[in-house]
């Protein structure tokens, strides 16, 4: 087992005090995979990976077509590899999204279903080892006989670190051996990833570069970057939130903060270059879940799970876009087999290297799956969601239809902080109140009269039906529910039978959860590749 022994780092680079610390944790042994051929970097030595990850950030960049920002990092790694405009989060949350990430497996599968309690990367190295206290604080998280990326790259040799967040469970099964924390500013991200290039020396690694401008309140994360700020009127408001100055000024402080997530992620890939190892590097960029709206973070609508994905590297095609589905379950596979190792048979996604290298994709999969289970601990909030989606239809299956909220949306508008019992409905930081500064709610209620088709998909966030079918390419914002109409019926029918069949084949225990213990033995779950 590779690893590296522990040491303190502390660097004034950026203005950021810089922690390293190592981590040893034997890797289970793995079952053979369907892994080809490694891919040798130009030099004939292991291929590194990086994996940028932003938080709360939809499929917004400029390559992606979003108009009135500057995205120079992301269009360029885009040139230089293969663009995905329906790539998917397995949920809108961030610690099982993540845990989705580091497993190649949905939550309700590896365990980890809802967002949890960790340690901050500069906590004490006891926060994150097997005799953590977060072990008796938190009792969530992904089970132990499930292998995690990080678990395996210690075992083969690789020096893996991490930057800025950690938010996984439990945190002895993501023994990353160096963690770095990060400001908004690129050159702190910049300086993490010097000292962490500098650590490995002449070793292979995998760095999970965090990267949080995107997460709300906006504010607390806008930097000073080249690229001038956005201005409200040269964006596109989305058709289910209502086009008024307030809005606009809003999602234009988000759009703001993508730029900055963009600065800081090319200051990375700067000092991937100066470490002279871009070219042996496979490059991953996406973000954890979409953006923090109503009807977005923390559900399984499209602008919850739709998010940015770009991979680039050697063997990776060049200036690709694909509108293939892909699936944030896919990552584990796909840097597993370009790195030549085993993937578990735990693993529920699929490899990506054949839309990557331009291979046979006439069987690529019909579907991506989604979930919402809780946004966090409070029992409240517990409002599981299955969602399938096929590249133009998605289909959404409420389990708990009967939980409703009968108040008055308006009201929400004096409340100090969101109300316990509407937290069911999203996230805190989507609402009025507390310290997210969230404007797009108030908006959108204070402009009900105005724009009443908006208000009144906002205020049916309380009651949500058993079933809802959106059509995509007609309706891309979902504000048209057509579950019930004729003309949809066997389309409606055959995503009914996808998902039970996926429900099924992962032994998705649906409204049973929260009952679940998480595993701390050698249990095998079932496995589904997607």
């Amino acid at each position: 087992m590779g690893g590296c022994s522990r040491r303190q780092f502390i660097s004034k680079a950026g203005g950021l005090a810089l922690a390293s610390a190592g981590l040893g944790a034997a890797c289970r042994t793995l079952a053979p995979g369907a892994s080809a051929q490694a891919v040798a970097s130009p030099d004939g030595e292991r291929l590194n990976v990086l994996l940028l990850l932003t938080d709360d950030q939809g499929a917004h960049l400029g390559c992606l077509g979003t108009r009135g920002i500057a995205t120079p990092a992301a269009d360029a790694l885009a040139e230089r590899g293969v663009l995905f405009r329906r790539a998917y989060a397995t949920c809108a949350s961030c610690s099982p999204a993540r845990s989705s990430i580091l497993t190649g497996m949905h939550p309700h599968s590896n365990g980890h279903w809802r967002n949890t309690h960790a340690p901050v990367l500069s906590a004490p190295d006891e926060d994150f080892g097997p005799d953590s206290r977060y072990g008796d604080i938190e009792k969530v998280g992904v089970h132990e006989d499930i292998p995690t990326l990080v678990e395996i790259l210690n075992g083969q040799g690789y020096v893996t670190g991490i930057t800025q967040k950690f938010h996984l469970s439990p945190p002895w099964k993501y023994p990353f051996m160096h963690r770095f924390g990060a400001s908004s500013a690129p050159r702190s991200h910049r300086a993490a990833a010097e000292v962490f290039f500098n650590e490995c020396s002449d070793r292979p690694f995998f760095l999970m570069a965090n990267i949080g401008n995107t997460h709300r309140p906006f504010a607390n994360h806008l930097v000073d970057i080249e690229a001038p700020r956005v201005d409200p009127q040269e964006i596109d408001v989305p058709g289910n939130l209502p086009d008024t100055p307030l809005l606009r000024e809003d999602l234009a402080r988000y759009l703001d903060t993508v730029q900055c997530a963009d600065a800081c992620a090319g200051a990375v890939l700067e000092a991937l270059r100066e470490s002279g190892r871009y070219e042996r590097t496979l490059i991953i960029f996406t973000s954890d879940q979409g953006y923090c709206y109503h009807r977005a973070k923390a559900t399984a609508y499209d602008m919850g799970i739709h998010v940015p994905l770009i991979v680039s590297g050697p063997g990776v095609r060049q200036d690709v876009t694909t509108g293939k589905l892909a699936s944030h379950v896919d990552l584990v596979p796909t840097i597993l087999d370009y790195l030549n190792l085993p993937i578990p048979a735990t693993v529920q996604g699929r490899t990506l290297r054949p839309l990557l290298e331009g291979g046979d994709v006439s069987s690529w999969r019909r579907y991506v799956f989604a979930e919402h289970n809780a946004h966090g601990p409070n029992p409240l909030e517990y409002y599981p969601i299955r969602s399938v989606f096929d590249g133009r239809l998605h289909y959404l299956r409420n389990l708990m239809p009967e939980r409703r909220w009968d108040g008055d949306p308006v009201s929400l508008l004096d409340a100090a902080q969101m109300p316990p019992e509407v937290g069911f409905a999203g996230p805190a930081d989507a609402f009025p109140g507390g310290p997210w500064d969230n404007h797009s709610y108030e908006a959108t209620v204070l402009a009900r009269d105005e724009f009443p088709a908006q208000y009144e998909l906002l205020a049916g966030i309380f009651k949500r039906p058993a079933e809802e079918l959106y059509d995509l390419h007609d309706d891309p914002y979902e504000t048209d529910d057509v579950v019930a109409e004729a003309r949809y019926a066997a389309h409606l029918e055959r995503l009914r039978a996808a998902l039970d069949d996926w429900m099924e084949q992962t032994s998705d225990p649906g409204l049973a959860l929260r009952t679940i213990p998480r595993r701390t033995g050698e249990e095998s779950p079932r496995r589904r590749r997607g």
